[in-house]
């Protein structure tokens, strides 16, 4: 039993490597990309949740602060929705659906060349509580969970892109 275990893993080991596979974020060969992200700036977003998201994405891309000489810009626009959905026997809510929906763009700033576009979004729920603070605590929440989850899919899929560009 004990030789089938370093059996497999050498074989998936063996498997990955002969795929191509290698990691997005770690390793020298793929500072380029981190490198990259920091020419990215960031465009304001509308909204407390396009705020939210800016701030989150500033911290993903970004770092170390905002580069003075960036080569791309991202624009966002971000809608938001929620719905009721838990409801009690006297017909009240106790459950809200949130749905953010952020739209990106990636475009080169020499030319104004769209480079990247896609739609993200985040689906959270929250209690919807008796009392007021309860309620505007737990829709924060929320909102912040739905903002990271956009940010860090926008960030992946602009890392996947140059990674792909082979920048």
């Amino acid at each position: 039993m004990s030789f089938f275990r370093p059996f497999w893993t050498y074989t998936l080991l063996i498997a990955l490597a002969a795929c191509g596979f290698s990691p997005l974020y770690g390793g020298a060969e793929n500072s380029t990309i981190n490198q990259e992200l920091a020419y990215v700036n960031i465009t304001s977003i509308e909204a407390r949740e396009g705020q939210i998201i800016h701030n989150f994405l500033l911290d993903r891309l970004n770092p170390s602060g905002r580069r003075a000489d960036s080569r791309y810009t991202l624009s966002v626009a971000v809608s938001r929705t929620t719905h009721e959905i838990g409801l009690k026997f006297t017909e009240e809510a106790t459950r809200a659906k949130l749905t953010l929906i952020a739209r990106y763009f990636l475009t080169r700033d020499t030319d104004g060349k769209i480079l990247a576009e896609g739609s993200v979004r985040s689906v959270n729920s929250y209690n919807i509580s008796d009392s007021e603070f309860a309620r505007v605590a737990s829709e924060r929440d929320a909102t912040e969970r739905a903002a990271r989850e956009v940010s860090d899919e926008i960030k992946t899929r602009l890392s996947l892109y140059f990674s792909r560009q082979g920048v």
